[in-house]
């Protein structure tokens, strides 16, 4: 089994690589800022530094969400690809069945996960989390919540393209019509 760690995508849109380098720029963000905290730490320099170890927590927190919209969309998520290619192998509409559950029970674990952090963040935007002044938990709870709608377009966007034409196809038969 290869994987494909490039993040090149087949048909990059604006979106994609907003969401890609948004993603790319918070993880280096993170790496700087844990190097920062193990430098003043390890050379025990009298920098007043605190609020990194918070900030690179809170930055860990809203790229993993960043994260999984761009291994949804370059449909890099874990999968138990060896069952279904063995079930392929038997019953070739399998696959397709059981990827489109998984997009369905993902959508629907987003959407929940969307109905608890926008409240969350309207409703905690004022309180302080600590560790870095300027940051509350509602902008916590509102990077949160982009980051599981940029996973939420991506999923649709796999449902729309390659599982809606294919269940329609099966529903209206060859020719296209349900009484044909």
């Amino acid at each position: 089994m290869e994987v494909d760690q490039s993040l090149d995508l087949s048909r990059e849109s604006l979106f994609d690589r907003m969401v890609l380098y948004l993603a790319s720029g918070m993880f280096s963000l993170m790496i700087v800022l844990a190097t920062m905290q193990v430098l003043i730490r390890l050379l025990d320099l009298p920098v007043v530094a605190q609020w990194t170890e918070p900030a690179a927590r809170f930055t860990l927190i809203v790229a993993t969400f960043f994260g999984a919209a761009v291994a949804s969309r370059n449909r890099e998520h874990i999968r138990m690809t060896f069952v279904l290619d063995k079930l392929e192998e038997r019953h070739p509409t399998v696959r397709h069945s059981f990827d489109l559950i998984s997009i369905i029970v993902v959508v629907v674990f987003v959407l929940f996960a969307l109905m608890g952090t926008i409240p969350a963040a309207i409703n905690n935007w004022g309180s302080n989390l600590g560790g870095v002044g300027f940051v509350t938990s509602g902008m916590l709870y509102l990077g949160i919540s982009g980051g599981l709608l940029c996973m939420l377009v991506y999923e649709l966007q796999i449902l729309y393209r390659d599982h809606l034409p294919e269940w329609l196809k099966n529903l209206l038969g060859e020719r296209g019509g349900l009484w044909s």
